[in-house]
C-alpha cells in the first residue's frame, strides 16, 4: 500500500504540487456515460484494486493524478541551469582563452533549451520519484507495477520486479530490479480534464469553453501524467481488468462533482473568448504564419487539439510576438478571476507555456546566471 502523503511529499520537491487521488472506475464510467468509449474518442483504463490509502483507512484509490501550479517554474529552471552545466563539459571544445569557454557555453545553452526541455524535466523528476517511491521503504513492498500515462499520449509501464513484463510494451530499458517497458507504437490519449473532474476536485466546463477550473488555483495549473498503480492482488477477483481496455468494477462510486466557481457573466466572457479563439484558428480565420492552426485539426477531439497546440513552438519571448492565433488561448485563461491574482503564472512560464519560445528559457538562464554571481559578491 502506498500513503498519499508520501506521495504527495515526493513530487512537491519537484515543483509538481498537485496530487490527486482517484480510482479509474471513475474515470470510465463518466466517459462511458458520455458515449465517448462506444464512438472510439477515448479508451478505457484498467481498474486495478486500490492500493492508496489517505491515512489508516482501507485503500479507496488505484491512481493519482499528478500536475503543477506556478511553483514548478523555479524548480524546472533551476534544473535546466544544472543540464546546461552537464552539457558544458560534454563539449569537445577546447576551451582556450575566455572566448573559447563563452562559446562552449553558448553552444550548451543552445542544445539544451532547443530539446523540448520542460517535457524531458517532468518526464525525469516524476519518473525518478515514483521509482523511489515504489521500489523503496515497508509502505510500497506490495507494489509491484505502476502504469503512467502520460498528457501527451504517451504511456509506460514500470516493474518493480525484473522478472516480469508488459505484453503490449517494447523496447526495455533495465536499472538492477527496475524494468521500464515503453510501449512507442501507439499512444494512449487520456482526457486528463475529465480525470480532474472525476476527482471531484475541478470542475470542468465540457460544453462551453473546455475549461477546467480549481477553487483555489483556477485556471493556473497543469496535469503531467495519471498513475496507476497495481500490487500482486490486484486482479485476483477480476482478471479482465488487467487488460488495456479496462474493465468494469460497480465497487467503487463516484464523487460529487464540484461545483462551478465561476459566475454567469465570467462564463459568459470566457464563451465569447472561446468562440473568438476558434474562429481565429479556422482555416477561413487563420493568421497567415498558421501557427497553431485549428483549421488543420478542424475534425479532432478537444483532447487531441490541446496535444497538438501542447506541441506548437514560435515565437513569443514577449507579448507582441505571440502569434495572434495564439493570444486568444491565453486571454480565455486569463478570464476566470478565481486564483488569478494568487496563482498566475509570472510572464515567462506563460508565455513559454503557449509558445516554447527558446528565447525565453535563454532569458531565464541569463537570469539565474546574474542571481548566482550577486550571491557569490
Amino acid at each position: 500500500m502506498l500513503l498519499l502523503r508520501s506521495i504527495k511529499q515526493k513530487l512537491q520537491t519537484s515543483g509538481f504540487d498537485l496530487c490527486h487521488p482517484i480510482h479509474t472506475a471513475w474515470y470510465n464510467q463518466m466517459i462511458q456515460n458520455e458515449g465517448l468509449v462506444e464512438k472510439g474518442a477515448l479508451q478505457l483504463l484498467p481498474e486495478p484494486s486500490p492500493s492508496i490509502v489517505q491515512s489508516d483507512e482501507e485503500p479507496s484509490y488505484n491512481a493519482v493524478l499528478i500536475g503543477n501550479t506556478k511553483v514548478v517554474w523555479p524548480s524546472f529552471i533551476d534544473w535546466l541551469a544544472v543540464k546546461v552545466k552537464e552539457k558544458k563539459r560534454q563539449q569537445d571544445i577546447v576551451c582556450v582563452g575566455s572566448a573559447a569557454t563563452h562559446h562552449r557555453h553558448e553552444t550548451a545553452v543552445e542544445d539544451v533549451i532547443h530539446s523540448n526541455p520542460f517535457d524531458t524535466y517532468c518526464e525525469e523528476s516524476l519518473s525518478r520519484s515514483l521509482q523511489e517511491l515504489c521500489c523503496r521503504g515497508d509502505e510500497s513492498k506490495k507494489i509491484t507495477s505502476y502504469e503512467l500515462f502520460w498528457s501527451n499520449g504517451k504511456r509506460q509501464k514500470f516493474f518493480t520486479n525484473s522478472t516480469e513484463r508488459h505484453e503490449h510494451d517494447t523496447d526495455v530499458s533495465i536499472n538492477n530490479q527496475y524494468h521500464c517497458f515503453d510501449n512507442k507504437q501507439s499512444s494512449f490519449l487520456v482526457s486528463m480534464q475529465r480525470i480532474a473532474s472525476a476527482s471531484g476536485q475541478y470542475w470542468h466546463d465540457e460544453e462551453n469553453t473546455k475549461l477546467c477550473v480549481h477553487p483555489v488555483f483556477g485556471t493556473w495549473m497543469a496535469f503531467r501524467a495519471l498513475v496507476i498503480f497495481e500490487t500482486e492482488h490486484s486482479y485476483l477477483n477480476d482478471t479482465s481488468n488487467r487488460s488495456s481496455s479496462g474493465g468494469r468494477s460497480n465497487t467503487v462510486s463516484l464523487p460529487s462533482p464540484c461545483p462551478c466557481p465561476l459566475s454567469e457573466e465570467e462564463m459568459k466572457e470566457a464563451k465569447k473568448i472561446f468562440d473568438y479563439a476558434l474562429e481565429m484558428n479556422t482555416v477561413s480565420g487563420q493568421s497567415s504564419n498558421n501557427i497553431g492552426s485549428y483549421g488543420t485539426q478542424a475534425n479532432k477531439t478537444w483532447d487531441e487539439l490541446c496535444t497538438f497546440l501542447h506541441n506548437q513552438v514560435c515565437k513569443g519571448s514577449d507579448w507582441d510576438e505571440v502569434p495572434e492565433s495564439m493570444k486568444p488561448w491565453i486571454e480565455l485563461r486569463n478570464a476566470i478571476s478565481v486564483g488569478r491574482s494568487d496563482w498566475k503564472y509570472d510572464e515567462a512560464q506563460l508565455l513559454y507555456h503557449y509558445t516554447k519560445d527558446p528565447n525565453i528559457l535563454r532569458r531565464e538562464l541569463e537570469r539565474i546566471k546574474c542571481r548566482n554571481i550577486e550571491q557569490n559578491e
